[in-house]
């Protein structure tokens, strides 16, 4: 037996009083029924009776979750402290309020890679950057164009009819800095 296993059992047996909401008393009585009457505290149980009061609160309803990565993407790389380049990726990614997917897809686009953890060259991982930053100001070149707009009291599906726009306007940079411009020079 380790110390780190027990020391686990412990946590576990503590999260599971916690989530069932027992008191002092009926803890320690629950200590007493799951180890036959031997023992009434955790620090005196041994590893198989630690795991006798486990299954016990199992069968009473404690339900164990899953540890969550608190401040993390789900699917965020396992090498994310590894390559600086992932770390950079990770705060665009937040910025753009995107998931780790996102960036699987374009390093798929790109490179016919599956992962973004997988990268290896610093080229790719500029070129993913690059990407990401282009998204950026495409979705911030179309909250401005918003902005101005309903400053105007106009909407975009309003500038779509009045004006002949191309296909797909709205995730084309220059289009939208044109229509900014125009917007920008009304305003002046």
């Amino acid at each position: 037996m380790t110390r780190n296993n027990r020391q686990k059992a412990t946590a576990q047996i503590h999260i599971a009083r916690k989530q069932l909401g027992l008191d002092e008393d009926t803890y320690r009585q629950m200590i007493r029924t799951a180890t036959a009457g031997r023992r009434e505290s955790c620090a005196d149980c041994t590893i198989g009776e630690l795991h006798q009061v486990l299954q016990h609160l199992r069968d009473r309803g404690f339900k164990a979750r899953p540890r969550q990565r608190v401040g993390q993407h789900p699917g965020t790389p396992h090498n994310l402290d590894k390559k600086a380049g992932l770390q950079k990726i990770e705060a665009l990614l937040a910025e753009l309020k995107a998931p780790w997917a996102y960036a699987d897809a374009i390093a798929r686009q790109q490179y016919g890679i599956e992962r973004v953890a997988w990268l290896k060259t610093p080229e790719q991982f500029k070129a993913m950057i690059a990407a990401l930053h282009v998204e950026l100001e495409k979705r911030q070149l179309l909250a401005a164009l918003e902005q101005l707009l309903a400053e105007r009291n106009l909407t975009l599906a309003e500038i779509e009819t009045t004006w002949e726009l191309p296909k797909n306007w709205q995730r084309q940079r220059r289009v939208l800095k044109k229509l900014i411009t125009q917007f920008e020079g009304r305003c002046a």
